[in-house]
Protein backbone atom coordinates (compact mmCIF):
# COMPACT_ATOMS: atom_id res chain seq x y z
CA UNK A 1 0.00 0.00 0.00
CA UNK A 2 1.39 3.56 -0.93
CA UNK A 3 2.76 5.49 2.01
CA UNK A 4 0.42 8.76 2.93
CA UNK A 5 2.19 11.82 3.02
CA UNK A 6 1.57 13.48 6.30
CA UNK A 7 -0.05 16.65 6.30
CA UNK A 8 1.10 18.18 9.59
CA UNK A 9 4.00 17.18 12.11
CA UNK A 10 3.70 18.00 15.04
CA UNK A 11 6.79 18.94 17.13
CA UNK A 12 6.80 18.45 20.60
CA UNK A 13 9.37 18.71 23.60
CA UNK A 14 8.78 15.84 26.88
CA UNK A 15 9.33 17.58 30.12
CA UNK A 16 10.49 15.23 32.60
CA UNK A 17 9.44 17.32 35.44
CA UNK A 18 6.22 17.30 34.14
CA UNK A 19 6.06 13.54 32.11
CA UNK A 20 2.06 12.98 32.39
CA UNK A 21 1.48 16.64 30.55
CA UNK A 22 1.82 15.64 26.93
CA UNK A 23 -0.42 12.21 27.63
CA UNK A 24 -4.09 15.03 27.90
CA UNK A 25 -2.08 16.86 25.06
CA UNK A 26 -2.03 13.73 22.81
CA UNK A 27 -5.41 12.14 23.43
CA UNK A 28 -7.16 15.55 22.51
CA UNK A 29 -5.10 16.02 19.45
CA UNK A 30 -5.27 13.02 18.14
CA UNK A 31 -8.96 13.10 18.91
CA UNK A 32 -9.37 16.16 16.29
CA UNK A 33 -7.24 15.16 13.86
CA UNK A 34 -9.59 13.82 11.45
CA UNK A 35 -8.63 14.35 8.34
CA UNK A 36 -5.83 15.66 8.84
CA UNK A 37 -2.88 13.01 8.91
CA UNK A 38 -0.78 13.44 11.25
CA UNK A 39 3.02 12.86 11.73
CA UNK A 40 3.72 13.53 16.06
CA UNK A 41 7.96 13.77 16.50
CA UNK A 42 9.02 13.89 20.92
CA UNK A 43 12.04 15.42 21.76
CA UNK A 44 12.73 13.97 25.16
CA UNK A 45 16.08 14.97 27.33
CA UNK A 46 15.65 12.04 29.53
CA UNK A 47 15.12 8.56 26.86
CA UNK A 48 15.11 6.45 29.25
CA UNK A 49 12.09 8.16 31.56
CA UNK A 50 9.71 5.29 32.62
CA UNK A 51 6.71 8.28 30.78
CA UNK A 52 8.67 7.56 27.62
CA UNK A 53 7.89 3.73 27.24
CA UNK A 54 4.11 4.29 28.40
CA UNK A 55 4.31 7.25 26.16
CA UNK A 56 4.97 4.62 23.20
CA UNK A 57 2.87 1.92 24.18
CA UNK A 58 -0.25 4.11 24.79
CA UNK A 59 0.67 5.80 21.60
CA UNK A 60 2.60 4.08 19.06
CA UNK A 61 2.34 6.23 15.84
CA UNK A 62 4.81 8.64 17.69
CA UNK A 63 8.50 9.00 16.98
CA UNK A 64 10.45 9.59 19.90
CA UNK A 65 13.97 11.53 19.63
CA UNK A 66 16.94 11.27 22.19
CA UNK A 67 17.79 15.74 22.99
CA UNK A 68 20.11 17.44 25.39
CA UNK A 69 18.17 18.15 28.53
CA UNK A 70 20.59 21.10 28.53
CA UNK A 71 19.99 22.76 24.79
CA UNK A 72 17.25 25.68 24.09
CA UNK A 73 14.12 24.96 22.71
CA UNK A 74 14.56 25.75 19.43
CA UNK A 75 17.46 23.64 19.50
CA UNK A 76 15.28 20.43 20.66
CA UNK A 77 12.49 21.46 17.99
CA UNK A 78 14.81 22.06 15.03
CA UNK A 79 15.94 18.70 15.92
CA UNK A 80 12.48 17.27 14.89
CA UNK A 81 11.61 19.81 12.35
CA UNK A 82 14.95 17.93 10.36
CA UNK A 83 12.88 14.40 10.63
CA UNK A 84 9.60 15.28 9.93
CA UNK A 85 8.31 14.64 6.41
CA UNK A 86 4.76 16.45 6.47
CA UNK A 87 3.51 19.35 4.30
CA UNK A 88 3.52 21.56 7.27
CA UNK A 89 5.65 21.20 10.52
CA UNK A 90 3.72 22.85 13.97
CA UNK A 91 4.60 23.45 17.58
CA UNK A 92 2.58 23.56 20.15
CA UNK A 93 2.78 24.42 23.77
CA UNK A 94 1.54 20.65 25.93
CA UNK A 95 -1.20 23.14 27.51
CA UNK A 96 -2.83 23.49 24.54
CA UNK A 97 -5.88 21.44 23.76
CA UNK A 98 -7.02 21.29 19.92
CA UNK A 99 -10.84 22.21 19.46
CA UNK A 100 -13.19 20.39 16.67
CA UNK A 101 -12.05 21.74 13.29
CA UNK A 102 -9.17 23.51 14.45
CA UNK A 103 -6.31 21.16 12.67
CA UNK A 104 -8.54 20.77 9.39
CA UNK A 105 -9.07 24.67 9.48
CA UNK A 106 -5.23 25.66 9.57
CA UNK A 107 -4.00 23.23 7.27
CA UNK A 108 -7.12 24.28 4.51
CA UNK A 109 -6.01 27.79 4.84
CA UNK A 110 -3.04 26.76 4.29
CA UNK A 111 -3.38 25.08 1.11
CA UNK A 112 -5.87 27.75 0.01
CA UNK A 113 -3.42 30.39 0.63
CA UNK A 114 -0.27 29.64 -1.23
CA UNK A 115 1.62 32.99 0.32
CA UNK A 116 0.79 32.22 3.50
CA UNK A 117 3.75 31.13 5.12
CA UNK A 118 2.81 30.63 8.88
CA UNK A 119 -0.60 30.20 10.89
CA UNK A 120 -1.73 31.28 14.64
CA UNK A 121 -5.19 29.97 15.68
CA UNK A 122 -7.28 31.93 18.10
CA UNK A 123 -6.52 30.63 21.29
CA UNK A 124 -8.79 31.11 24.61
CA UNK A 125 -9.62 29.98 27.95
CA UNK A 126 -11.92 28.14 29.88
CA UNK A 127 -14.27 31.04 29.97
CA UNK A 128 -13.66 31.26 26.33
CA UNK A 129 -11.24 34.95 26.31
CA UNK A 130 -9.17 35.35 23.83
CA UNK A 131 -5.83 34.61 25.30
CA UNK A 132 -2.69 36.61 22.88
CA UNK A 133 -1.20 34.57 20.85
CA UNK A 134 -0.02 37.65 17.88
CA UNK A 135 1.62 40.92 18.42
CA UNK A 136 2.91 43.70 16.16
CA UNK A 137 6.54 43.48 15.42
CA UNK A 138 8.73 43.90 19.41
CA UNK A 139 11.13 47.20 19.18
CA UNK A 140 13.60 48.40 21.45
CA UNK A 141 10.71 50.74 22.89
CA UNK A 142 8.70 47.57 23.42
CA UNK A 143 10.83 45.74 24.96
CA UNK A 144 11.95 48.64 27.07
CA UNK A 145 8.32 48.98 28.24
CA UNK A 146 7.64 44.83 29.00
CA UNK A 147 10.63 44.19 30.78
CA UNK A 148 12.04 47.12 32.58
CA UNK A 149 10.73 49.66 35.16
CA UNK A 150 10.12 51.99 32.11
CA UNK A 151 6.42 50.67 31.90
CA UNK A 152 5.56 52.14 35.13
CA UNK A 153 7.63 55.45 34.81
CA UNK A 154 6.79 56.80 31.11
CA UNK A 155 3.09 58.01 30.45
CA UNK A 156 3.08 57.02 26.81
CA UNK A 157 4.17 53.30 28.37
CA UNK A 158 0.79 52.11 28.08
CA UNK A 159 -0.31 52.92 24.76
CA UNK A 160 3.11 51.78 23.13
CA UNK A 161 1.99 48.12 24.78
CA UNK A 162 -1.27 47.96 23.67
CA UNK A 163 -0.30 48.59 20.26
CA UNK A 164 2.34 45.90 20.58
CA UNK A 165 -0.03 43.64 22.24
CA UNK A 166 -2.74 44.07 19.99
CA UNK A 167 -5.19 45.04 22.27
CA UNK A 168 -7.90 46.87 20.48
CA UNK A 169 -7.55 44.47 17.84
CA UNK A 170 -10.73 41.97 16.91
CA UNK A 171 -9.56 38.82 17.76
CA UNK A 172 -12.65 37.23 16.40
CA UNK A 173 -11.62 37.76 12.84
CA UNK A 174 -8.68 36.73 11.04
CA UNK A 175 -5.93 39.38 10.12
CA UNK A 176 -2.42 39.06 8.72
CA UNK A 177 0.11 39.46 11.41
CA UNK A 178 3.30 40.77 12.58
CA UNK A 179 4.71 37.99 15.13
CA UNK A 180 2.98 34.61 15.49
CA UNK A 181 3.47 33.37 19.23
CA UNK A 182 5.23 29.69 18.71
CA UNK A 183 2.36 28.61 22.16
CA UNK A 184 0.71 27.34 18.75
CA UNK A 185 2.51 27.69 15.10
CA UNK A 186 2.05 26.01 12.06
CA UNK A 187 4.81 26.72 9.02
CA UNK A 188 4.53 25.85 5.41
CA UNK A 189 7.65 23.33 4.69
CA UNK A 190 8.74 25.32 1.73
CA UNK A 191 9.52 28.34 4.51
CA UNK A 192 11.99 25.90 6.02
CA UNK A 193 13.55 25.36 2.48
CA UNK A 194 13.34 29.08 2.09
CA UNK A 195 14.54 31.13 5.11
CA UNK A 196 15.86 27.95 7.11
CA UNK A 197 15.14 26.97 10.35
CA UNK A 198 14.71 28.52 13.86
CA UNK A 199 17.76 30.67 15.26
CA UNK A 200 19.37 28.32 18.01
CA UNK A 201 20.75 31.13 19.08
CA UNK A 202 18.10 32.33 21.32
CA UNK A 203 18.49 30.61 25.03
CA UNK A 204 14.15 31.51 25.61
CA UNK A 205 12.67 34.63 24.47
CA UNK A 206 12.48 36.20 21.00
CA UNK A 207 12.71 33.49 18.79
CA UNK A 208 9.53 32.64 17.32
CA UNK A 209 9.61 37.01 16.77
CA UNK A 210 12.79 36.53 15.23
CA UNK A 211 11.61 33.63 12.80
CA UNK A 212 8.27 35.68 11.79
CA UNK A 213 10.75 38.56 10.78
CA UNK A 214 12.64 36.38 8.61
CA UNK A 215 9.57 35.25 6.81
CA UNK A 216 8.39 38.08 6.16
CA UNK A 217 11.52 39.93 4.93
CA UNK A 218 11.44 36.92 2.50
CA UNK A 219 8.04 37.43 1.38
CA UNK A 220 5.74 35.37 2.88
CA UNK A 221 2.50 36.14 4.72
CA UNK A 222 1.83 35.37 8.67
CA UNK A 223 -1.75 35.22 9.34
CA UNK A 224 -3.60 34.70 12.92
CA UNK A 225 -6.93 32.90 12.33
CA UNK A 226 -9.57 33.67 14.54
CA UNK A 227 -11.87 30.32 13.26
CA UNK A 228 -9.34 27.42 14.35
CA UNK A 229 -9.46 27.61 17.97
CA UNK A 230 -7.72 26.09 20.79
CA UNK A 231 -8.27 25.84 24.55
CA UNK A 232 -5.42 26.63 26.65
CA UNK A 233 -5.44 24.82 29.86
CA UNK A 234 -2.51 25.93 31.61
CA UNK A 235 -0.28 28.91 31.48
CA UNK A 236 2.30 29.31 28.92
CA UNK A 237 5.65 28.68 30.06
CA UNK A 238 6.81 32.20 29.50
CA UNK A 239 3.99 34.54 29.05
CA UNK A 240 4.57 37.73 27.35
CA UNK A 241 3.45 40.60 29.86
CA UNK A 242 2.71 44.05 29.79
CA UNK A 243 4.88 44.12 33.35
CA UNK A 244 8.69 44.08 33.64
CA UNK A 245 9.64 40.26 33.33
CA UNK A 246 9.47 39.08 37.26
CA UNK A 247 11.47 36.03 37.94
CA UNK A 248 13.09 35.35 34.61
CA UNK A 249 16.79 34.61 34.03
CA UNK A 250 17.81 38.62 33.28
CA UNK A 251 21.19 37.50 31.31
CA UNK A 252 19.26 35.62 28.97
CA UNK A 253 16.60 37.91 28.84
CA UNK A 254 18.79 40.44 27.80
CA UNK A 255 20.66 38.70 25.57
CA UNK A 256 17.62 37.28 23.23
CA UNK A 257 16.78 41.06 22.76
CA UNK A 258 20.01 42.19 22.20
CA UNK A 259 20.29 39.31 19.26
CA UNK A 260 17.06 40.03 18.20
CA UNK A 261 17.81 43.86 17.93
CA UNK A 262 20.79 43.37 15.71
CA UNK A 263 19.73 40.76 13.81
CA UNK A 264 16.92 43.56 12.62
CA UNK A 265 18.75 46.56 12.55
CA UNK A 266 22.07 45.52 11.16
CA UNK A 267 21.79 43.11 8.23
CA UNK A 268 17.58 42.41 8.61
CA UNK A 269 17.78 40.99 4.98
CA UNK A 270 20.70 38.85 5.16
CA UNK A 271 21.60 37.14 8.41
CA UNK A 272 21.61 33.56 8.52
CA UNK A 273 18.92 31.31 10.48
Amino acid sequence: MEDIEPDLAVCLLHDPANPEALFPFLDALLAQADPVALEIIVVASQPDHPALARLERNFPEITILEGNGDEPPAKARNHACRLAMARYLSFWDEGIRPQPGSLAALTRFLDETPDAGLAAPRIVDAQGMVQPSVRSAPSLATMLCQHTPLARLLPAAPRILSRHLLLEADHLRSFEAEWLLDTCLVIRREVLEDIGLPDEGFAAHYGDADYCLRARQAGWHLHYLAEAVVLQISPPAAPASDTPCAGCNIPRLAGDCTRLLLKKWLRPAQLPG
